[in-house]
């Protein structure tokens, strides 16, 4: 196993802009092997409609069906995401960043597909966590290389230090829709890379035009003296949607 160890350069690095790129830490077999799950998690997670709560789906069509833009949660439907998410490859930064333990507070799968992978806006994700801890860090892995072509994370170097950025009027979270080119960095990685960063950093990605899809998993952390929220939090969202997709069974 690579050394899952921050080494000091990239402590500071994070600190300094509030998100670190890890190179790959998972082999080709195992990525094959997420990828296949990735797949089982697409036809376990009911039908592609917009009452299907546990699904976000692409405004636009392919071949004139729909396609989904992500998936949340994951570990309840498919075993191996679940054992990823105790991965010391994916808790052993935030564990380190945070300075304990960690449970695991969010998963969820951006499938970006090709042709037709929409846009994220900027936004910083603690905007949608306020009812929980601040200390919160999301730890994506690449199952696809991720690249600009194909819609690529991208970040605002230092914005985790500005607390939760004012929005608009009438965006509740959103920062804003039109991203200055020049304010965010690309995030790019080869498949079995991370990428570290903090529940106030802002992020977002453009579309994906190119013909290769750029899945990515992301499991978001908190410390463990803050307690085990998962339960709480997505437990419910888990139910309802298992409930909804029985009742659609009847």
């Amino acid at each position: 196993m690579p050394d899952i160890e921050l080494n000091a350069k990239q402590v500071a690095f994070y600190e300094e802009n509030g998100f670190v790129v890890i190179e790959p830490v998972f082999s080709e077999a195992e990525l094959i092997a997420l990828r296949e799950a990735a797949d089982q998690l697409l036809a376990q997670s009911g039908p592609v409609v917009a009452e299907n709560r546990r699904l976000q789906i692409e405004e636009e069509t392919h071949d004139g069906k729909p396609v989904v833009r992500k998936i949340e949660p994951i570990n309840d439907l498919v075993p191996a995401f679940a054992e990823l998410a105790a991965d010391p490859r994916m808790t052993a930064a935030a564990a380190q960043l945070l300075g304990e333990p960690v449970f695991l507070f969010e998963d969820k799968l951006n499938y970006k597909p090709p042709y037709i992978g929409s846009a994220y806006p900027l936004h910083q994700d603690y905007a949608y966590w306020t009812k929980y801890t601040d200390r919160l860090i999301t730890v994506a892995l690449h199952l696809d290389d991720a690249t600009p072509e194909n819609g690529c994370l991208r970040l605002v170097p230092g914005s985790h230090q500005q607390g939760l950025i004012e929005r608009p009027a009438g965006e509740a979270r959103i920062i804003t829709w039109d991203v200055d080119p020049d304010l965010a960095v690309d995030a790019p990685g080869a498949a079995g890379s991370l990428v570290v960063f903090s529940c106030y950093t802002a992020h977002h990605s453009y579309m994906n035009r190119s013909p290769v899809g750029r899945r990515a998993i992301l499991y978001t952390y908190n410390p463990a003296s803050d307690g085990d929220t998962y339960p709480t939090y997505m437990g419910p969202i888990a139910q309802a949607q298992r409930d909804w997709l029985a009742a659609q069974q009847l």
